[in-house]
């Protein structure tokens, strides 16, 4: 997995004014097709769930300044949630999503880890109330280094609402 995405240039544009608005940008993703461009934006709200609302104002706010920057391509943006079983495509989303269930594959012990994720410090994610895969034990604090993950999703439990 990388810790690339904040370095894409439509991802710091969008951020740049969807922050303000208190939306934050998750994924950037562009398809570009003979004279058509394909882009999908993630986002999420830190102060509750993102929704459909949430996603017309930031599909509202960003389709004329894509418009701007592309010219006479043809435009086709989405724009949409993270959902309750995103696959995360970056180590950054590990910060987005402090205090959420995840499941996390640790190529050290080859086995799934799912958790609350509780800190992202930089260099390695420590999950809470963790229980490693056909484990029937429950480890108060679980620690996977950033070389250690392989693939990240969200877990959506029904003993989390």
């Amino acid at each position: 997995m990388q810790n690339i995405i904040r370095n894409d240039a439509l991802f710091k544009e969008f951020s740049a004014v969807l922050n303000p608005i208190g939306l934050v940008v998750v994924d950037v993703r562009r398809d570009d097709h003979r004279d058509e461009t394909h882009i999908v934006v993630t986002v999420t709200n830190n102060e509750h769930t993102a929704g459909i609302n949430e996603c017309a104002k930031a599909h509202r706010i960003i389709f004329p300044r894509i418009s701007l920057l592309e010219g006479e391509r043809n435009i086709d943006l989405e724009v949409s949630t993270p959902g309750v079983q995103r696959i995360f495509r970056d180590l950054y989303e590990f910060s987005l999503f402090a205090g959420k269930r995840c499941r996390v594959y640790d190529s050290s012990c080859s086995a799934w880890v799912e958790g609350i994720i509780s800190e992202d410090n930089g260099s390695e994610i420590v999950l809470s109330k963790a229980r490693i895969e056909d484990a029937k034990e429950e480890l108060e604090e679980y620690h996977i280094p950033y070389g250690h993950v392989h693939k990240a999703k969200l877990a959506y439990a029904w003993e989390d609402m």
